[in-house]
């Protein structure tokens, strides 16, 4: 089993990064609602889609 390499992102650059993330993720689940989708399903769905990506940034095995 791979263990995690260490990830340090400076906690200025990650709020910096929210700010520019969040409005188009707010977007995104207020389309997915309007397609008749819950809540629940989107995040789940969304949180999925980012352990896969965040997998392939780390060099992991997914676990989806």
């Amino acid at each position: 089993m791979d263990e995690l390499n260490s990830l340090t992102i400076s906690e200025e650059r990650l709020e910096d990064c929210r700010d520019v993330v969040e409005p188009d993720l707010q977007e995104l689940i207020q389309r997915a609602l309007t397609s008749g989708f819950s809540r629940e399903e989107i995040l789940i769905a969304v949180s999925e889609l980012v352990a896969e990506d965040f997998a392939m940034v780390m060099e992991t095995p997914s676990v989806h």
